[in-house]
C-alpha cells in the first residue's frame, strides 16, 4: 500500500525545560534525523531547528514546541516525513509501514491473509500474518516470499513455512 508519509520515530517524552522532544527512532539509520528539515505529527508539519543524540534516542528542538509542557503533550505520538523525502531504498527493500495491511496470497493453498506486522529480531525479520483470525509468523526470506507488489497491494508467500502463534 503506497503511503504518503513514512513513520520515522515515536516521541518518548520531553527532555529539559525548553521543549526538546525525545524520540525513539523507528528507522535503520538514525543519522537521517540530522538531514531533516521537518517532521509531521498528527497532520501538523513542524520545523526542525536542532538535532542531537542522547542515550540511544534522538533529541529534537522545534520552535513550534515552545516548552516542556508542549513537549510532554506529544509523548506517544508518531513522527513522519513525506514519502518523497524518505531515504532511497534498494530494489527489493520496503518500508515496514508500506507492507502492513498487504493482502497475502498463500502459494501453498488457496488461503488469503493480511500482513499484520513485521518484527525486527536482528538476524532476520519475522512477518506476522492474520489468517482467518489466527496469527501466523514466518521469517521474511526470499525463498518464502515470491512476490511483493506495493502498488497492487499484495504479497505472495508460501505460508506452509510459517509457525502458528
Amino acid at each position: 500500500m503506497y503511503q504518503k508519509t513514512i513513520v520515522i520515530g515515536k516521541v518518548s517524552g520531553a527532555h529539559g525545560i525548553r521543549g526538546e522532544i525525545k524520540v525513539y527512532p523507528l528507522t535503520d539509520d538514525v543519522q537521517r534525523f540530522c538531514d531533516l528539515e521537518y517532521f509531521i505529527c498528527e497532520g501538523t508539519r513542524y520545523s526542525i531547528d536542532a538535532v542531537r543524540f542522547h542515550q540511544g534516542q534522538v533529541l529534537i528542538v522545534s520552535g513550534q514546541i515552545p516548552d516542556r509542557n508542549a513537549a510532554e503533550r506529544m509523548k506517544g505520538k508518531l513522527l513522519e516525513v513525506d514519502r518523497a523525502d524518505a531515504v532511497e531504498l534498494e530494489e527489493g527493500e520496503y518500508f515496514i509501514e508500506e507492507l502492513k495491511g498487504l493482502t497475502v496470497y498463500d502459494t501453498s493453498s488457496e488461503r488469503i491473509c493480511r500482513l499484520k506486522d513485521i518484527m525486527q529480531t536482528g538476524a532476520v525479520d519475522v512477518i506476522v500474518f492474520d489468517c482467518e483470525g489466527k496469527e501466523l509468523m514466518m521469517p521474511y526470506l526470499k525463498e518464502y516470499v515470491s512476490e511483493v507488489n506495493i502498488k497492487g497491494g499484495y504479497m505472495k508467500a508460501d505460508l506452509s513455512k510459517g509457525i502458528s502463534g
